[in-house]
């Protein structure tokens, strides 16, 4: 039987509107109830994913910031952390003030931007300086905000990103909240999701084989590649198929419920 679910959560736990259904959270609860452990495993912060985690009703261990932090939100403890460069965040946030785009910077303690043009509310904006932020946080994922996908990727360019012997860029999305927005994620080369949870089944002393990996985006690839069972939702894209063992049903049909109860339920 399988011991341990990963869960991505845009795309596969949560439906178009940023919602977990009764049929999600059931299917979690029951195989908690059987003893495996169903672990949230996001490229969202620590505070945001404790959130979804608490109403999913998942297990302690979270995997956050694209696998660049494990943590066991019930001791408060950081299992591991692969931070990025302070000098080379410094550059990104002087890039950004210079070409009127956004930063954000993922800490043990929130998420921090040097704006708040598409800020929400979880985000704090940096106030006291660069290197004074800096000097008391460790930035766990970067993030170059703009309007377009032609202002990030001109920030992959010019930020020498791609050429990084300690960065990489996970991946690059669009949002509609608060408003239209293009976004590129930075984590530390070493991290990814994949490395996160072979990291935290070593320490729970469970075998990557017996472990299910659910997600939808590139930024999945890694742990729907190195699970026992990798699956890739209906809404996934088609790189992310191809990597998967099985697919299942979309976000808004339930497709993380449906995996749970035919593989752990039954």
């Amino acid at each position: 039987m399988y011991k341990a679910v990963f869960l991505d959560l845009d795309g596969t736990l949560l439906d178009n509107e940023k919602r977990i259904s009764e049929e999600n959270i059931n299917a979690i609860e029951k195989a908690k109830d059987k003893g495996v452990f169903v672990c949230i495993c996001s490229g969202r912060q620590i505070d945001i994913t404790r959130k979804f985690k608490e109403i999913a009703h998942a297990s302690q261990y979270m995997i956050c910031s694209n696998g660049a932090i494990i943590y066991d939100d019930d001791s408060h403890e950081e299992l591991f952390s692969a931070n990025i460069d302070k000098a080379f965040c410094k550059e990104v946030y002087e890039y950004v003030e210079s070409n009127s785009l956004v930063a954000r910077f993922d800490t043990k303690y929130g998420r921090y931007v040097n704006n708040d043009s598409l800020n929400v509310s979880t985000e704090i904006v940096i106030t006291e300086g660069i290197d004074n932020f800096l000097e008391h946080n460790n930035v766990i994922q970067l993030s170059v905000v703009g309007h377009s996908f032609d202002e990030i990727d001109k920030a992959i360019v010019d930020l020498k990103i791609e050429n990084s012997y300690s960065n990489r860029v996970v991946n690059r999305y669009s949002e509609k909240y608060p408003i239209n927005y293009w976004c590129l994620n930075i984590i530390n080369k070493s991290a990814s999701k994949g490395n996160a949870i072979t990291g935290l089944c070593k320490y729970l002393k469970i075998d990557t084989k017996d472990v299910i990996a659910i997600g939808d985006d590139m930024n999945d690839s890694s742990m729907i590649d190195i699970a026992g069972l990798g699956v890739a939702m209906g809404n996934a894209s088609e790189e992310v198929k191809k990597v998967a063992n099985e697919v299942t049903k979309t976000n808004i049909e339930n497709g993380v419920a449906h995996i749970i109860n035919k593989y752990i339920l039954n």
